[in-house]
């Protein structure tokens, strides 16, 4: 028995090896979308170009720190080993998840921010397997609105209303 195998006897190689095209294919999802969103930052117009007092610098900062994650996600799923053995892992989730973030973008401005947002939380809690129909829903309404409010009171940055009209 090795040394790797002594320290963490739950995780197998075949697990492993087997979610690599999984993950690769995630992470270029992740890295396509995280630079679409921050070519969209410069969209924002800011008579204070990227002052941090602007509306344009809190949103530079979250989509570079994403694709830089995102990168990262993407180099460490192809330095991963390569798969032998087949595995009962599936590409539902990260094709699921994708098809949600692309439902968003299209909802975000007629449904408007909250609602949206709190079907995309609920919809990847569902996807990631969780079955708590009242957590999942409770926690995407208080999240939704606590970061609505974070953004429009605290940091002035205007996001879509929607059906609700807030």
């Amino acid at each position: 028995m090795s040394v790797a195998e002594e320290t963490s006897p739950d995780v197998d190689d075949t697990d492993v090896e087997a979610s690599r095209p999984v993950r690769i294919i995630a992470a270029i999802v992740l890295v396509v979308l995280s630079v679409t969103f921050l070519i969209g930052v410069f969209d924002i117009r800011s008579p204070k170009g990227l002052d941090p007092a602007g509306p344009r610098f809190f949103p530079l900062i979250v989509t570079s720190a994403w694709v830089l994650l995102s990168l990262a996600y993407l180099v460490e799923g192809l330095r991963s080993p390569r798969a032998a053995a087949k595995s009962d892992r599936t590409w539902f989730e990260p094709v699921a998840i994708a098809v949600l973030l692309v439902l968003y973008a299209f909802l975000v401005v007629p449904l408007g921010y909250i609602l949206a947002t709190l079907l995309l939380f609920f919809g990847a809690a569902r996807v990631l397997g969780s079955r708590n129909t009242w957590r999942d829903a409770i926690v995407a309404v208080v999240l939704s609105v606590l970061v609505y409010v974070a953004f429009t009171q605290f940091l002035d940055i205007s996001l879509p209303e929607g059906v609700l009209g807030l």
